[in-house]
C-alpha cells in the first residue's frame, strides 16, 4: 500500500525560464534546447534519508498531434530530482504505468526510495506522460459508471457500461478542441525526444515500469542513440499491451505450488485452481446475495455471479500482499463466506470512468490479429478469462480511437544496453514477455526476481534496486536471479478494509488499467 507521503508545492511569485539544465545553456549535446521551461521549487516529504527533498517542478510545451501537424500544444509536466554527484551522468527518466497512471503520483509510493537512491548517478526525471497527472490536459472522465446492485455483474453489462462512458467523455474532450487520436504512445515516445532536448542532454536513461516499458521499447525504436540504456521492470512489449488469460492461468499454478508448501494450508487446499474454478462454477449456476452494513445507507444487498468473483480474484493477484489473501479467501468463499467479494462488488457497483488515456492508449497500440485471436481462443477455457481483458474493438471504436499501423507492434531490434526484470509470480507482465522481447536486443540481459509480483516489482528488494543502480552505473548486467523472502499466507482471512479498497482499485484496472 502506498506511505503516508506528500508533495508540497511552493508557488514562485516570479518563475524562472530557462533551458532545463538549469545553467541557461545547452549539455554537450549542442543542439538548441527544444524549448525554454518554466520551472517552479517542488519539496518533496520522504520517509528515507532526508526528510524534505527539494526538487523542481518543470513544464514543457509540444504539439499535440505530431503526425497530423496541427498548431495546437499540450503541457508535459515533469519534476527534477537533481543529482548528489559532482558529475551527474545523463539523466534518469521514470516512465510509469497504467497507461494513465501518473509519473509524479508515483513520488508517493515505494519507487521513491529507489528514485532517491539513483541521484548518485544523475538527475532523476519523474514524467507526466501526456493526458495524466500535473500535465495539461489531464484527460479525465467526468461521471460513473453504475451497475445494479440486485443482479450479478457480467461481462457484457461490464461492456455496455463502458461502451456509454467512452462515448460520454470522448464527447466531452473533443468539444473542447482535444483531438484524443494523439494521446498515443508514439507521440508520447516523441514527447521524450522533446524532453531530451529541453534538459540540454546528449542522451537519456529510462527506468520504466510496466505500461512505461511499452513506451520506453517505442522511444528506443524511434530515438536509439539518444536512449543511453533502460531499465525495464515487468516487460510490455510492442504487442502486449493487451493481455493473454493464460498468463493468470500459470501465475495460478504457481501460487497453487507455493501453497502446497505452506502447513497451515496444505492440508485444506490441494488444488488452488479447482477451488477457485469451483468457487466460479457455483456462483455461476447460483448467484449469491450478500447484505453488507454500510455507514451512509446502513443494511444493503448485493448480488455476486461468476464475473465479480473473477474480477475481485484478479485484483488480489495484483501483488504479493494481496496474493498471500487470495487461498484463505477462495476457501472461505467456498464454505459459504462471501462477504469480502460483497464488499469489494458494492463499491465498484458505482465507479468513476477511467481517465480516457487509460483506453486511447490501450486502442492505438491494440493487438496483431494473432495476439487478438490467442485471447480470444484462450478466454473460454481459462478460469479468470472474462476479466482479463476489456479493451476491445467495441470500446475502442466507442472512444473513436483506431489501432496505429502495424509495424508498431513489430519486434524492437536495438543494440541499446537494456535490463529486462521479471517477477515469478507476475501474472500482468509475465517471465515470457521479458524473454521475447530481450532476443531483439544485442546488450540486453535478463534480472528474474523470485517470488516477485506485479505490484511494487523490484522495488520491495534490497538485492533488486542494487542491481539496478549497478546497471545504470556500469551500462552492463550479467543474467541473474534473485530470491525474494518466501511469501507468508494468510490461513484465515482477516478483516483488510483497505485491501479491499485495492481491490477494487484492481478491478476498476481492468477496465484498461495496468500493466
Amino acid at each position: 500500500m502506498r506511505p503516508i507521503v506528500l508533495a508540497i508545492f511552493f508557488s514562485l511569485v516570479f518563475l524562472s525560464t530557462t533551458p532545463a539544465n538549469g545553467r541557461g545553456q545547452p549539455e554537450a549535446s549542442g543542439e538548441k534546447p527544444a524549448s525554454t521551461v518554466p520551472f517552479e521549487p517542488y519539496s518533496i516529504i520522504s520517509p528515507w534519508g532526508v526528510a524534505v527533498v527539494p526538487a523542481r517542478l518543470g513544464r514543457l510545451t509540444v504539439p499535440e498531434n505530431r503526425a497530423t501537424g496541427s498548431p495546437r500544444t499540450i503541457s508535459l509536466a515533469f519534476v527534477r530530482i537533481p543529482s548528489t554527484a559532482r558529475r551527474p551522468g545523463s539523466p534518469i527518466v521514470w516512465l510509469a504505468g497504467g497507461p494513465g497512471w501518473s509519473g509524479t503520483a508515483d513520488i508517493e509510493t515505494p519507487l521513491l526510495r529507489l528514485l532517491l537512491e539513483l541521484r548518485v548517478l544523475g538527475d532523476v526525471i519523474v514524467l507526466d506522460q501526456r493526458g495524466t497527472g500535473l500535465s495539461a490536459p489531464r484527460l479525465d472522465c467526468p461521471g460513473r459508471i453504475d451497475f445494479p446492485r440486485d443482479v450479478p455483474l457480467d461481462r457484457p453489462r461490464a461492456l455496455a457500461g463502458l461502451e456509454a462512458g467512452a462515448k460520454a467523455c470522448a464527447g466531452h474532450w473533443r468539444s473542447r478542441g482535444v483531438d484524443l487520436s494523439a494521446y498515443n504512445t508514439r507521440e508520447s515516445a516523441e514527447d521524450l525526444e522533446d524532453l531530451r532536448r529541453a534538459l540540454g542532454a546528449d542522451r537519456l536513461r529510462l527506468l520504466a515500469g510496466s505500461y512505461g516499458t511499452h513506451l520506453a521499447l517505442a522511444a528506443i525504436r524511434a530515438h536509439g542513440p539518444r536512449i543511453e540504456n533502460a531499465a525495464l521492470i515487468g516487460v510490455v512489449g510492442p504487442d502486449h499491451l493487451r493481455r493473454v488469460p493464460s498468463s493468470t492461468e500459470r501465475q495460478l499454478e504457481e501460487i497453487g505450488r507455493l501453497v502446497l508448501r505452506e502447513p497451515g494450508l496444505a492440508a485444506r487446499i490441494v488444488d488452488l485452481k479447482g477451488l477457485v474454478r469451483r468457487v466460479r462454477d457455483r456462483l455461476d449456476s447460483r448467484p449469491v446475495t450478500v447484505e453488507l452494513e454500510t455507514r451512509e445507507a446502513g443494511r444493503v444487498a448485493v448480488a455476486v455471479g461468476k464475473f465479480d468473483l473473477e474480477w475481485y480474484a484478479r485484483g488480489l493477484l495484483s501483488s504479493r500482499e494481496t496474493i498471500a489473501r487470495l487461498p484463505a479467501v477462495s476457501a472461505a468463499m467456498d464454505g459459504g463466506d462471501f462477504q469480502e467479494l460483497g464488499a469489494a462488488a458494492l463499491a465498484w457497483r458505482s465507479s468513476p470512468i477511467p481517465p480516457a488515456s487509460v483506453f486511447t492508449m490501450r486502442c492505438a497500440s491494440g493487438a496483431s490479429r494473432d495476439r487478438a485471436a490467442r485471447i480470444t481462443a484462450e478466454r473460454e477455457a481459462a478460469i479468470l478469462g472474462d476479466a482479463s481483458d476489456l479493451a476491445e474493438e467495441r470500446i475502442c471504436r466507442a472512444w473513436g480511437i483506431e489501432p496505429l499501423p502495424e509495424d508498431f507492434r513489430s519486434p524492437v531490434v536495438s543494440d541499446v544496453p537494456a535490463l529486462f526484470v521479471s517477477g515469478t509470480l507476475d501474472g500482468d507482465t509475465p517471465e515470457a514477455n521479458a524473454e521475447e522481447v530481450a532476443t531483439g536486443f544485442r546488450n540486453g540481459s535478463r534480472l528474474v526476481i523470485e517470488g516477485g509480483a506485479h505490484g511494487l516489482l523490484a522495488l520491495e528488494d534490497r538485492g533488486a534496486r542494487g542491481a539496478l543502480l549497478r546497471f545504470f552505473e556500469t551500462g552492463r548486467a550479467r543474467p541473474q536471479r534473485l530470491p525474494m523472502s518466501a511469501l507468508t499466507f494468510e490461513t484465515v482471512p482477516s478483516p483488510r478494509p483497505a485491501l479491499l479498497a485495492g481491490g477494487v482499485r484492481g478491478g476498476i484496472a481492468l477496465f484498461g488499467g495496468n500493466p
